[in-house]
């Protein structure tokens, strides 16, 4: 119903009312344009709010989800940056290898150049010792030998020193050969390994370009996420800035509408009051005057604004490293705490639910717990970076709370932390304590 409209109706009411005079209620009109203008001037930014609202949930559930996709994303890199890390210290050791392999195979090339060379010199040598005994046939030297000997004895003496020579050569001979030989063996097996390093290095190389492609993908994937995860929490901020703002046009336009109703009311008592007058003068029927009871209706808005936020800077923190570890003073222990967090695992995560059984977020969760032991703590998951006393990480105790960037939970023992994790997941008591970065720790007990 547009404005020009309803207040032609409300006129045509007040014509209406001054000529039926007292047969009409004039405090029921009042109660009609009062609430009908209320309901007209708050319904769209109602609806408005209830949208932001309702976007505000899902976007939330967005952000947790994509932090989650790149956290997988990033353990992978950090995972194939390690293989990476191998891989190029493996090449290292192997171009090492190499290095100390072709020293031996140029050694081994100047053992068998040396090898080679006696070899020939003593089949040299050997040449001429047979050039010069042997220049007539064997046959012809021995008769010499046997016709120039003095005796049996000297006889005997020469002919055994001829093939002594000639079997000394032969042995000499051989034994180089087979030096030789040796020396070639061992140099095709230097080359063997050679040719076994360089395939070696070859699959290296091809594993590290794989390696490095991969790393590139899931970086350019990491981004992606981080490009997402930035325009959704932009999002959300506009969602909160909406809901904000049209809760405040709310609270105006309710205002506003019980201003205008109570304004309507007076002037239509005031009208009905001329007209009930008027129609007692004409009527004459008595002197005395008839007044009319006026009521009006006292209107006030209500408003449901805002959905909790999270605040507040990451940073490095020195307590995480330092040797804190401060003693308890409440008769509550770690144990306790996480035994009774525990009980709600498999419960479901509700982003701004603060109900253990029906739905909580991260920080409800971390809140309500301790809320059961007496111990009162924010409802933001950064402003646990400030409460109870810091804890290193060396010395973290079940119990502790956990904060991370826009996240917070209980170390459960074990390295494992027990929290409202996200939409998908609900709560849950699985996880690594270092699943995120670690921004502080902090013990309430």
């Amino acid at each position: 119903m547009n404005q020009n409209w309803k207040r032609f109706i409300c006129t045509a009411l007040v014509l209406i009312l001054a000529f039926m005079g007292p047969m009409v209620d004039s405090s029921l009109l009042g109660k009609y344009i009062k609430s009908d203008t209320t309901q007209v001037l708050a319904t769209t930014a109602k609806e408005k709010k209830k949208q932001a609202e309702d976007n505000l949930d899902n976007t939330n559930n967005k952000i947790n989800d994509i932090k989650d996709q790149k956290a997988t994303v990033d353990s992978s890199i950090k995972s194939k940056s390690d293989e990476l890390d191998t891989v190029l210290a493996a090449q290292k050791k192997l171009q090492t290898d190499i290095a100390d392999k072709q020293s031996q195979i140029e050694d081994n090339m100047v053992e068998l150049d040396s090898a080679k060379k006696q070899q020939q010199e003593q089949y040299d040598a050997m040449k001429q010792r047979i050039q010069f005994m042997y220049e007539n046939s064997s046959d012809d030297n021995l008769w010499t030998a046997i016709i120039e000997a003095d005796g049996i004895s000297d006889m005997l003496n020469r002919i055994e020193y001829v093939s002594d020579i000639y079997t000394s050569d032969r042995d000499l001979l051989e034994s180089y050969q087979q030096a030789v030989q040796h020396v070639q063996e061992v140099g095709d097996q230097l080359n063997k390994d050679m040719e076994d390093l360089n395939d070696l290095q070859d699959q290296y190389e091809a594993q590290q370009s794989e390696l490095e492609t991969k790393i590139a993908e899931l970086k350019d994937t990491s981004d992606q996420y981080q490009s997402q995860l930035a325009e959704a929490q932009q999002q959300a901020e506009n969602y909160k800035s909406i809901i904000s703002t049209q809760g405040e046009i709310i609270r105006q336009q309710e205002a506003a509408a019980a201003a205008e109703a109570a304004r309507q009311a007076r002037e239509q008592q005031e009208a009905a009051d001329r007209a009930a007058a008027q129609a007692a003068a004409q009527a004459a029927s008595n002197d005395s005057s008839s007044s009319n009871d006026s009521s009006s209706d006292d209107s006030s808005g209500s408003y449901d604004g805002g959905g909790a936020g999270a605040g507040g800077l990451s940073g490095d923190n020195t307590d995480l490293t330092e040797d804190l570890n401060p003693s308890t003073s409440s008769s509550t222990s770690g144990s306790d705490v996480v035994a009774y967090a525990e009980q709600f695992v498999g419960g479901r995560y509700v982003w701004g639910g603060n109900s253990l059984t029906d739905g909580v977020d991260c920080s409800g969760f971390v809140h309500e717990v301790y809320e059961h032991f007496g111990i009162s703590t924010p409802r933001y998951s950064q402003a646990f970076k400030s409460v109870g006393q810091a804890v290193s990480f060396n010395n973290i105790q079940p119990g502790d709370v956990v904060v991370y960037p826009g996240h917070v939970a209980i170390y459960a023992g074990g390295g494992r932390i027990v929290e409202a994790q996200s939409t998908k997941a609900g709560i849950t008591d699985g996880r690594s304590v270092q699943c995120h970065t670690i921004l502080a720790i902090r013990r309430l007990l």
